[in-house]
């Protein structure tokens, strides 16, 4: 359960449900409407699906389910009941979305442009993942297995997934010509870097390193002007071997001309460094800044 200073967070709760059911809704519909209609294949239990789908005819929704339940009970097993709890919500919700978009009398749409299909079908998996790995779950398959097997074996949970997927998309191309196979691997890429920059939605932020003959009067203008975070670090000047204070500010990138223009109004000379991060976490991001900061700002 999601706490918050020993209580509940139900605001999180309620955040990540959303984007558990939304991503599951988006994937599915990305199966059904073009991996499926295309003879696109894709990695882990959806992949089993598509490929017993094809040879088979097995329905995709029961396959998916069978084996999210057979993971889902191996982990409760190896791994415990926290396994279960986090991963039975997503796991289950997937193919539950996938049986209802067959129930429901909706035709696949009509786009004749093959590269449209194609990207469209990339854009609305890695978002629908996107947004389920966000909300703290998965829709199943090789990361899973990646985690009973880390549990086990020790084997790193990267490692299963990747040697996993490839086998599945190495068999699947058992069962589609070449040019479904161009497809496919067009339409993985353009997946992972949709996903990839789904799950730097509001977490990127830009990196400053300032180096100032001016270290308090910047400093305080990025609290009071800015409205910045700053830390004062220790430094030593490479040449001359001068002790000196370098300020390390990290800032959403709609600020970063506001602290640039801060710092080259009190010193033009200083020396910046300026770094996109992928995420920041702590006191003033993930949490909210505390009164004592906020104060020193306002002063």
């Amino acid at each position: 359960m999601i706490k918050r200073e020993g209580r509940v967070d139900w605001l999180r709760l309620l955040r990540n449900g959303v984007y558990l059911l939304l991503g599951n809704v988006i994937v599915s519909i990305a199966i059904k409407f073009f991996y499926i209609p295309d003879d696109l294949m894709i990695g882990g239990a959806t992949g089993v699906a598509l490929i017993l789908y094809r040879v088979l005819s097995i329905d995709t929704a029961l396959t998916v389910f069978a084996i999210n339940l057979v993971l889902m009970i191996t982990g409760a097993i190896v791994v415990g009941k926290q396994f279960l709890i986090y991963t039975a919500l997503s796991s289950m919700l997937y193919p539950v979305c996938l049986k209802l978009l067959d129930l429901l009398p909706w035709a696949p749409p009509q786009i004749e442009d093959t590269m449209v299909r194609i990207a469209c079908a990339g854009i609305l998996a890695g978002v629908g993942i996107g947004l389920v790995i966000r909300g703290g779950g998965s829709t199943g398959g090789s990361d899973e297995l990646g985690i009973i097997l880390n549990k086990l074996t020790a084997v790193p949970v990267t490692t299963v997934i990747t040697v996993f997927d490839v086998g599945v998309l190495v068999v699947s191309f058992l069962f589609i010509d070449m040019q479904n196979v161009i497809y496919s691997i067009v339409a993985l890429m353009i997946e992972m870097m949709v996903m990839n920059r789904v799950l730097m939605i509001g977490q990127s932020q830009t990196q400053l390193f300032i180096v100032s003959g001016k270290p308090d009067e910047v400093r305080q203008s990025l609290l009071t002007e800015a409205n910045a975070g700053v830390t004062r670090i220790k430094i030593q000047t490479g040449y001359l071997g001068d002790e000196t204070d370098a300020l390390l500010c990290v800032i959403p990138k709609r600020k970063l001309h506001k602290v640039e223009s801060c710092v080259h109004r009190i010193d033009p000379r200083a020396f910046l460094t300026i770094t996109e991060i992928n995420e920041v976490r702590g006191n003033g991001f993930s949490y909210a800044r505390t009164e004592a900061v906020k104060a020193e700002a306002d002063k």
